[in-house]
């Protein structure tokens, strides 16, 4: 499962994120990296794979998921922001960690 909810104020859209591709602790893993500078931030891309706008802020790793994907036992919410003039619909990809990208639908 992979869901996004989203909240726009202008430009700026938090985007809460839902997924089984991650769990806690690698997602928890994923975040300090980002903040620690080894790891770039995530992107969302169109279905092309060209970027259209990188997270910025903080990656804010809220809670495990009971549902998991690819054999994952759970999955984990997290929240991130990017600045772009285009609203997310329906669905949007984002790679998480530079090289994993993934497709989630509105919910």
């Amino acid at each position: 499962m992979n869901k996004f909810l989203r909240r726009s104020e202008g430009s700026k859209h938090t985007i809460t994120l839902l997924t089984g591709k991650l769990t806690y602790q690698e997602a928890y893993a994923m975040a300090k990296a980002i903040t620690d500078g080894k790891a770039p931030m995530p992107e969302w891309v169109d279905e092309k794979g060209k970027t259209i706008a990188k997270a910025f802020g903080k990656v804010e790793i809220v809670r495990p998921m009971p549902v998991g994907c690819d054999g994952k036992a759970s999955g984990v919410v997290l929240v991130t922001q990017f600045l772009s003039l285009q609203a997310p619909t329906k669905k949007m990809t984002i790679k998480l960690d530079g090289q994993t990208a993934v497709e989630f639908e509105q919910q």
